[in-house]
């Protein structure tokens, strides 16, 4: 399901339908017209489906430089034997955070469209880019090759095959000469166990022995990225025939070879991993975490192209605190409506501390890359960063739990910003957020949050059937973290000049609960007045002490 569909085709008058039925697509659907939250600017393109439109959300004031999106309506006649294949594939879209995937962000649907509001990528497919390019050098290859490991590791992590990995379906983020990379159509992937799949799919030139033979595991996904790093570096497909047939016996025996011409002067690096890669048996096959780590990568590093953590996204995470349930979804809803541009720095940080390369970082991924950048933590404060990482994400963050952890210390959110999500969560625009739409807005934003987080919402702010929140409630929950605080790094360097190390003391706020209830500080139990006493009692009597509220 790409985003980016052929230009040639000139834009008919769109369909505006009523909403009729229950959502048949999925439950995060949202039964409304779609042009009541977004103003259509042109058509991108029409599909075998559907039309591709670009969009921009209705009142957007969250930038001057509105988000743009790009919105595939597609015909429900055109797709009703095909409804639980595109169904299983939203499930997986919804699965999939990863920066090199594309990110689906909301779901509508009425009684003939269902529209799916996506990211929006400007620089066209790789196709685009390779004609535009006409020639690669094999530093640019790498690059793109490991954009895309990457992004297939995230999805064998989730034991997702994608199977289906071809040029058309990588998108370009923007039109710059290194351009980011975005996996997408997910219409042939499956989620995956320890049986074989044995659905016959995929695209001839690219598609495994294995999958040809009816018995296969991921491994093919490795085997069409092998194909698809012969076909960048040379121009040229590794396996030919005058017909299906003899390609296919061609693919299944494995015979290919590098012609002098180009291949003399690529490197025996790179010849060397795509045999790894296309190998005909899967089990000796390389996988993607070995590929990830193969010679061919280091040898074209340049490590001038890596230059160490902003000390910001470091001292946000390791100062930050989990915040409440409600608040972490609010920030979901947020991260997802503003432009890329705006958190550029937190992606490259993101894959810089993502060392195996599976969309997935682990409180120790995060100290591992600090002390890699001359930056020391307390044992106390390990021990607190890998508290919150458990409690935000099950002992590991995805890219979007990253960036709600990275920007939770920043006044990223403006008046305007704040009144825009709360208008996201205020489904039936009464000023206020109930309990009866909270979930479904949270759903509907792909915040996929399971019973206890949500009863564990229900329970921090107090919120009952027919007892609502306002504005300036919700406003009291998102700003009450995002205050900044003095904050000193200890570097390397500082410990060699003798630099004294501070101390620091920290009330962690767990539960802020809204107006109507008392403040509770955790693993104590002093009133606040009783708290703000003693520290200034201790402050006075410890000159060097820093003390941290």
């Amino acid at each position: 399901m790409g985003v980016c569909i052929s230009k040639e085709n000139k834009a008919k008058k769109p369909h505006r339908a009523s909403v009729l039925l229950a959502p048949e697509v999925s439950s995060s659907s949202r039964l409304e017209s779609v042009r009541d939250k977004f103003d259509f600017i042109k058509v991108l393109g029409y599909g075998q489906f559907g039309t591709v439109r670009q969009a921009v959300k209705k009142n957007d004031t969250m930038s001057q430089n509105k988000k743009l999106y790009a919105i595939k309506s597609i015909c429900k006649d055109n797709v009703k034997k095909n409804l639980e294949s595109m169904k299983r594939e939203l499930e997986i879209l919804k699965l999939a955070d990863h920066p090199n995937i594309v990110k689906l962000y909301e779901i509508y649907e009425d009684s003939k469209y269902i529209h799916l509001v996506m990211e929006y990528c400007s620089g066209g497919d790789l196709c685009d880019y390779l004609i535009h390019k006409e020639i690669l050098t094999e530093k640019e290859v790498s690059v793109l090759m490991r954009q895309m490991f990457s992004a297939v590791n995230h999805l064998h992590h989730l034991k997702i095959c994608h199977r289906d990995l071809k040029p058309e379906n990588f998108l370009l983020a923007n039109n710059s000469d290194t351009p980011e990379v975005k996996l997408t159509d997910f219409g042939m992937s499956v989620k995956f166990g320890d049986d074989k799949m044995k659905s016959m799919v995929g695209t001839p030139y690219f598609v495994a022995p294995e999958v040809l033979k009816g018995r296969y595991g991921k491994e093919c996904d490795i085997w069409s990225l092998g194909v698809f790093m012969y076909f960048l570096l040379s121009g040229h497909h590794p396996f030919k025939g005058h017909d299906l047939k003899e390609l296919f016996l061609h693919i299944t025996k494995g015979e290919f070879s590098f012609p002098e011409k180009p291949w003399s002067k690529i490197s025996k690096e790179a010849r060397h991993l795509i045999q790894q890669m296309l190998n005909t048996n899967p089990a000796k096959r390389i996988s993607i975490s070995r590929a990830l780590a193969h010679p061919w990568f280091s040898t074209l590093d340049d490590p001038n192209e890596h230059p160490p953590l902003n000390l910001e996204v470091l001292n946000s995470m390791k100062k930050f605190q989990a915040p409440s349930k409600l608040y972490q979804e609010a920030m979901k809803v947020f991260v997802r409506n503003i432009s890329e541009e705006r958190y550029e720095e937190l992606g490259a940080a993101f894959k810089e501390i993502d060392q195996s390369n599976t969309g997935f970082v682990t409180a120790q991924d995060i100290v591992d890359a600090m002390r890699r950048n001359g930056y020391d933590l307390l044992v106390d404060e390990i021990e607190t960063l890998m508290k919150n990482v458990q409690y935000i994400g099950g002992g590991k963050l995805n890219y979007t739990q990253f960036l709600i952890a990275a920007l939770a210390r920043k006044k990223i959110m403006d008046e305007e910003a704040l009144w825009a999500v709360f208008n996201h969560f205020d489904n039936g625009h009464t000023g206020t957020i109930s309990l009866e739409n909270l979930k479904f807005a949270l759903i509907k934003a792909g915040c996929f949050i399971s019973d206890n987080d949500f009863e564990e919402i229900v329970k921090e702010f107090e919120l009952k059937a027919g007892k609502n929140m306002n504005y300036e409630e919700f406003k009291e929950i998102m700003t009450c973290f995002s205050e900044e605080n003095s904050f000193v790094m200890i570097t390397d360097e500082d410990e060699a000049r003798g630099t004294e190390r501070r101390q620091t003391k920290r009330l962690s706020v767990r539960r802020i609960t809204i107006r109507r209830a008392t403040l509770n500080v955790i693993e104590s139990t002093p009133t606040l007045e009783t708290k703000m006493e003693t520290i200034k009692e201790t402050a006075a009597d410890t000159k060097n002490e820093e003390i941290k509220l």
